[in-house]
C-alpha cells in the first residue's frame, strides 16, 4: 500500500513544474536526496546540477561557508570607490549569485587584463573602473542567468611593482598594491634622503598624467588627499628640496620647513602651527640671512599695526625668530648665597679653588616687591650666607640689607622695597682666609682663631721673590675695608691677604743700574776721543 502511495505523490510532483519554482527549497531538498552532490575534482568543492531553466550543462559553485582558512580583507584607511579604483590585471573579482540558489566564484584577471566568466565568455577590462567593469557583466550575465540576481564585488587587489628613484634610501622597483598609497611605497624604499622634499613628491603614471604628494601636509593633517594611491606602472620621483627655512621662537611647532607655495613668512608660520600664545607684536620679528658674500645678516620686520603677518618673501636657509612675551618681561636679580644654590666648602686645603661659588637668579618683576618677597621667591637663603653683609646693587650703588634682623629676628622694618633692575647680593660667609699675589701657594686656607698675618703666609709658603716687603701687605675685611699690615693685626674668617708684587726684582735692578753706567761711560770715552 505505501509503495503505491509514494509512486502517486512522485508522479503528480512530476507533473506540476510551477510547484517546483515556487518551492524551490523542496524541490532541492528532493534534488539532493534522490541525485545526491558531485565532486568538484579540481577544486575539493562540492557542486550540484544548476537550478531548474538553467539547463544540467552548467556547472556552478555552491556558496561555501565562511572558514577560518578564508584570507582577512587587507586594512585600507578608507573604503575602495568604485567611481576611481581602476580595474587590472590580478585584480581577483567575486561574482554573486542569488535567488533560486546562492552561490559565488572567484575570477582572476589574466595578464591580458581579461576576465571569464563561463557560459557568457571573456570580458575586457582594461583601463575601467569597478563601476563600468560591474554595469558592463550585468548586463552580459543577466541574459544567460534570467532567474538569478547578480552582483561583482572586488576580492583581492592586485599586485604591481612601482618604480621609486631619486633622493631616497634604495631606488628601486618595489611591490605594491592598487590600495597602497605613496608614503607606504616610499618607506619600503629605505624612507626619504637626507635633503629629500617632502612636499614635492610627482607620481608620474603611464597615461602621461602627473600628481603631486605632499607628505609634510599628510602628517600634519591627516588629509589623505595629500597622499594619493599607486597604480601599475608608476614612476615615484623624490626630488630634493629647492627653498626650506627654520623658524623658532613662540610658535606651535618649531623647525624646518619646505616653502611650496607662497614662500613667505605667512607660509613658513602656517607650517610651523601658527604663533603661540606666547608671542608678542610689540618686538620686531627676526631674520639670519646669508648674503651673497656667506656672512650671516641679521635683519627685523615689524609687525603691521592692522594685525597680521608682515608681508616677508624668504631665502634659501633663512632662520626666523618670533619674539616671544617674555623678552618683554622686566626682572631684577638675585645672587649669592640662597637656598639651593652652590655652597663653598668649609675648609680648603692648597692649591683647590677659592670658596666664591654663587647662584644667580633672574626672577621677573612684580610692582611692590620688596627684598622679603624676592628672598621667598627664590626659597629663602642658604646655610652659609653672610647676612649682615648683603646689598643691593641699583644703578652702581651699593644700598646695605640687615638680613640677619629680617631672616633671624623677624624685624620686618629692615626689609626694603624693589625697582626695576635691582640685584640683591647676598654674599657667603667664608670660614677661611684667601691668601693671594706674591707668595709660592696662593688660595684658600682654613682658619684659625690663633694665626695671624705672618702664619698664613707661611702657609702659603712664604713670599716669593717678586714680592714687596712685609710692610706693603694688605688685609681685606669680609666687610671689603682694607687695612695696611701692622703686629698682631687680627685677621677674621672670610678676609684676605694680598701681597703685592715688585716691577722688577733686585737683581733686575742692579743690573739696570750697571748698564746705565756702561752707557753713560761709553758715552763720556766717545766725547774725550772726539776732542782729541
Amino acid at each position: 500500500m505505501k509503495p503505491a502511495l509514494f509512486r502517486c505523490l512522485a508522479a503528480f510532483l512530476c507533473s506540476q513544474p510551477i510547484f517546483w519554482t515556487s518551492n524551490q527549497a523542496f524541490a532541492q531538498s528532493l534534488q539532493t536526496l534522490n541525485q545526491g552532490t558531485v565532486p568538484d575534482q579540481s577544486s575539493g568543492s562540492t557542486l550540484s546540477p544548476g537550478p531548474a531553466g538553467l539547463g544540467n550543462a552548467e556547472v556552478t559553485r555552491l556558496e561555501r561557508p565562511v572558514l577560518s582558512t578564508v584570507a582577512p580583507l587587507p586594512a585600507v584607511d578608507e573604503r575602495i570607490d568604485p567611481d576611481k579604483y581602476v580595474c587590472g590585471s590580478g585584480d581577483v573579482l567575486e561574482l554573486n549569485f542569488w535567488g533560486i540558489q546562492n552561490f559565488k566564484q572567484r575570477v582572476t584577471v589574466d595578464l591580458e587584463s581579461r576576465a571569464f566568466i563561463p557560459k557568457v565568455g571573456f570580458f575586457d577590462i582594461h583601463g575601467k573602473t569597478l563601476t563600468q567593469v560591474r554595469k558592463t557583466l550585468r548586463d552580459s550575465v543577466s541574459r544567460f542567468y534570467p532567474r538569478l540576481s547578480f552582483d561583482v564585488t572586488l576580492a583581492e587587489p592586485r599586485s604591481f611593482l612601482v618604480q621609486v628613484v631619486d633622493d631616497v634610501a634604495h631606488p628601486g622597483s618595489y611591490p605594491a598594491r592598487a590600495i597602497d598609497r605613496v608614503a607606504a611605497v616610499i618607506s619600503r624604499a629605505g624612507g626619504l634622503g637626507p635633503n629629500a622634499s617632502q612636499r614635492r613628491v610627482e607620481i608620474r603614471r603611464r597615461d602621461g598624467t602627473t600628481l603631486r604628494a605632499d607628505l609634510l601636509l599628510f602628517a600634519q593633517t591627516g588629509d589623505i588627499h595629500f597622499n594619493p594611491y599607486v597604480l601599475d606602472g608608476d614612476v615615484v620621483l623624490v626630488p630634493f628640496e629647492e627653498l626650506a627655512a627654520s623658524i623658532s621662537g613662540a610658535v606651535n611647532r618649531p623647525g624646518r620647513y619646505e616653502l611650496t607655495s607662497t614662500k613667505d613668512l605667512a607660509e613658513l608660520v602656517e607650517l610651523g602651527g601658527g604663533l603661540a600664545p606666547s608671542a608678542t607684536r610689540l618686538l620686531p620679528i627676526t631674520v639670519v640671512r646669508r648674503s651673497n658674500e656667506d656672512h650671516s645678516q641679521l635683519s627685523s620686520i615689524v609687525f603691521p599695526e592692522g594685525g597680521g603677518l608682515p608681508a616677508q618673501a624668504l631665502q634659501k636657509e633663512d632662520s626666523v625668530r618670533i619674539p616671544s612675551a617674555t623678552e618683554l618681561q622686566q626682572s631684577v636679580s638675585v645672587i649669592g648665597a640662597v637656598a639651593g644654590g652652590a655652597a663653598p666648602e668649609a675648609g680648603q686645603n692648597r692649591g683647590s679653588a677659592p670658596d666664591e661659588a654663587s647662584a644667580t637668579r633672574r626672577l621677573p618683576f612684580v610692582k611692590g616687591d620688596t627684598v622679603r618677597t624676592l628672598l621667598e621667591r627664590v626659597n629663602g637663603v642658604g646655610p652659609l650666607a653672610d647676612l649682615t653683609g648683603s646689598y643691593l646693587l641699583r644703578d652702581g650703588h651699593s644700598i646695605p640689607v640687615d638680613l640677619y634682623a629680617m631672616v633671624m629676628l623677624r624685624d620686618f622694618k629692615s626689609d626694603r622695597p624693589v625697582e626695576l633692575g635691582d640685584t640683591l647680593v647676598i654674599p657667603f660667609k667664608r670660614r677661611n682666609v684667601l691668601v693671594e699675589g706674591a707668595v709660592f701657594a696662593p688660595g684658600a686656607y682654613p682658619f684659625n682663631p690663633t694665626f695671624g698675618v705672618e702664619q698664613y703666609l707661611s702657609l702659603a709658603g712664604g713670599r716669593n721673590r717678586y714680592a714687596l716687603s712685609l710692610d706693603e701687605v694688605k688685609l681685606v675685611t669680609p666687610d671689603g675695608n682694607m687695612k695696611d699690615y701692622a703686629p698682631g693685626l687680627q685677621v677674621d674668617p672670610g678676609s684676605s691677604l694680598v701681597v703685592p708684587e715688585r716691577n722688577f726684582t733686585r737683581s733686575e735692578i742692579v743690573q739696570i743700574i750697571l748698564g746705565g753706567a756702561g752707557i753713560i761711560l761709553s758715552g763720556v770715552a766717545v766725547v774725550i776721543a772726539a776732542r782729541r
